[in-house]
C-alpha cells in the first residue's frame, strides 16, 4: 500500500482504486489489517477523499465493465481518467 499512498490522485489507475476499496472491505474489523487500512485511509486523506467516495468510484469502475487483467488506454501512462474520479 505504500506504493499507492505515494501516488498523486491523478496517477491512480482503475486497479489502484479497486484494490484499495477491496482491501478496506477485507480488513474491516480485522486487527491484522490495521496497518493496511491505516495506509489507505491516510492516502484518502491526502487526496481529500473518503472511504465512501472510494467505494463509489470502485463500484462505477466495476459496473463500467472493467476487469482486473484489463488496462484501459487511458490507464497507460496517464491518470486523467481518475482525476475527476474517486468520488468527485
Amino acid at each position: 500500500m505504500g506504493r499507492l499512498s505515494s501516488k498523486p490522485l491523478e496517477e491512480l489507475t482503475n486497479a489502484d482504486i479497486v484494490n484499495a476499496a477491496r482491501l478496506l472491505i477485507r480488513y474491516n474489523g480485522v486487527s491484522d489489517g490495521k496497518d493496511i487500512r491505516g495506509d489507505i485511509v491516510l492516502a484518502l486523506h491526502k487526496w481529500n477523499k473518503t472511504p465512501n467516495q472510494l467505494h463509489i468510484k470502485a463500484r462505477e469502475i466495476w459496473q463500467g465493465g472493467w476487469k482486473p487483467s484489463q488496462l484501459l488506454d487511458e490507464e497507460v501512462g496517464s491518470g486523467a481518467d481518475v482525476t475527476s474520479g474517486c468520488g468527485q
